[in-house]
């Protein structure tokens, strides 16, 4: 990472009322006061595991080569979950083997991981319950400093990932998919990508038939609820000037249906 800023994001579900993310931020300048640090999102509902791998996966590409990744959601802080350092895509990712890095890694199967077991490079001493300021902030810090991964730990085949939803034939004019996130709109991001619904159809999504096919949000009326295809590269189910999901009232993991007319 030589003749460059080295770029650190931070995606958690720690929020933005306690001292958690500042307190991993310091410890980073402590060890790299070159690094930029940048949030992708640490909103991330408390403990959810698939929301916090989802936003990673929709952000990290668009950071410059070299750039390295903390996604911590780890409802299992200080259990036996081994902690990840990961090269992939020409990016870093640091993170608990929970399964958060699961879009990266299926995206990108030439991927390289390592344990975490570099014990001389963590802050002491560690805290059973903050193991994301004391292990994978000073791990990243010394990673974005050109420290390679090899003398992080040990290399690991097969980390953990999520069983993330498919999509499912049902019968040949109906398919089954899934929510896999809700915006901060309220917009419903489907599993189901354009090309995977090439007829014309219609959707249902709790106790709505939804009809509405619209290229952009523009195109919807006021308090329509339609589909759209959406920036993440998923079809979106929203609502002009509401919320889908308060609409609707389902939510992340929720089922769908698509029906082709």
């Amino acid at each position: 990472m030589s003749g460059s800023t080295p770029v650190i994001t931070f995606t958690t579900d720690y929020g933005l009322r306690d001292y958690f993310v500042a307190a991993m931020k310091g410890v980073i300048l402590s060890l790299n006061p070159d690094a930029k640090l940048v949030d992708i999102s640490n909103l991330i509902p408390p403990q959810d595991i698939f929301t916090g791998a989802f936003t990673l996966s929709r952000a990290w590409s668009y950071f410059p080569s070299g750039t390295v990744h903390i996604a911590i959601v780890d409802p299992g802080v200080g259990d036996a979950h081994k902690g990840l350092a990961v090269d992939a895509g020409g990016h870093f990712f640091v993170a608990p083997d929970n399964g958060i890095l699961t879009y990266v890694l299926n995206e990108h199967p030439g991927f390289e991981a390592y344990e975490i077991t570099a014990e001389h490079y963590y802050r002491k001493p560690v805290s059973p319950d903050f193991h994301a300021r004391d292990i994978f902030s000073p791990i990243a810090a010394w990673i974005s400093r050109g420290v390679p991964l090899i003398k992080i730990g040990s290399a690991l085949q097969n980390p953990f990932r999520l069983q993330l939803p498919g999509i499912q034939k049902v019968k040949d004019t109906l398919i089954q998919g899934q929510i896999l996130a809700v915006d901060r709109f309220g917009s419903l991001i489907t599993n189901l990508k354009p090309d995977d619904v090439p007829h014309a159809y219609k959707i249902l999504a709790g106790h709505r038939e939804i009809t509405g096919i619209h290229k952009t949000y523009q195109e919807g009326a006021p308090g329509e609820v339609f589909v759209v295809p959406g920036s993440t590269g998923y079809l979106e189910i929203a609502v002009k000037d509401g919320s889908a999901a308060s609409v609707i009232k389902i939510k992340a993991g929720s089922p769908i249906g698509v029906v082709f007319v």
